[in-house]
């Protein structure tokens, strides 16, 4: 939506329609087959089965997660081409063009593709270490595990945490207008009681405190 939604060649509401539902598919792949791997490895049973759909699993998420980078690489290749051809304020958004000018804005979508990147190659390797099954190469070699698995999970939590959207939408954020409540208008504080305005009382009050000053100056004539 930020750079304009006719530049995409689906829906925005299909994204996360889409990809959400096929990122819960795969973790309960995962977590089915890692289940199914742990009870029978330890009733000295083959895990063969458990691992099947522990590599079904993150084949799935490999799948998707490519897909997504395509719309993303798409979206972003028809963008710049409909900028080139008619121009930045015909082929973007105006409404949110404070925000694509922000560099905290900038910085997200950097955090973004490097994050999406680091689980990408995660789950790629995880796909290669399970397929050789829990006796192989990879799954033996701990320099290949810490690289490809803690660092790069590590990577993306701590770049999408330093450019949380929170602080990088901030710039296009509608300021929330005050709106008076109905005590407000009627003059009444919260707890009921009317507040003291100008009117009558506030016209007697002045009326007495100007009598009672000139008291002592008629005394003193």
């Amino acid at each position: 939506m930020t750079f304009g939604a006719q530049n995409s060649r689906i829906a925005p509401l299909t994204y996360p329609r889409f990809f959400i539902p096929c990122d819960v598919i795969s973790l309960m792949l995962q977590a089915a087959g890692g289940g199914i791997a742990s009870v029978a490895s330890h009733t000295n049973r083959s895990t063969k089965t458990g691992d099947h759909i522990m590599v079904a699993g993150l084949s799935f998420q490999v799948a998707t997660l490519f897909a997504f980078i395509l719309l993303c690489a798409d979206f972003a290749i028809r963008t710049l081409q409909r900028m080139r051809k008619l121009g930045a304020g015909e082929a973007l958004d105006p409404t949110h063009a404070k925000l694509r000018a922000s560099w905290a804005f900038r910085g997200f979508l950097v955090a973004l593709a490097l994050a999406t990147l680091c689980i990408f190659i995660r789950s790629v390797y995880r796909v290669a270490e399970l397929s050789e099954g829990w006796s192989g190469a990879l799954m033996k070699n701990q320099s290949l595990f810490i690289g490809l698995e803690g660092v790069m999970v590590i990577i993306a939590v701590l770049v999408l945490n330093a450019f949380h959207p929170g602080i990088c939408f901030r710039e296009g954020y509608i300021k929330k207008v005050k709106v008076p409540t109905k005590s407000q208008k009627n003059g009444r504080s919260w707890f009921g009681k009317s507040k003291k305005k100008g009117g009558a009382n506030g016209e007697k009050d002045l009326s007495e405190r100007s009598s009672s000053d000139n008291q002592p100056t008629t005394a003193m004539a």
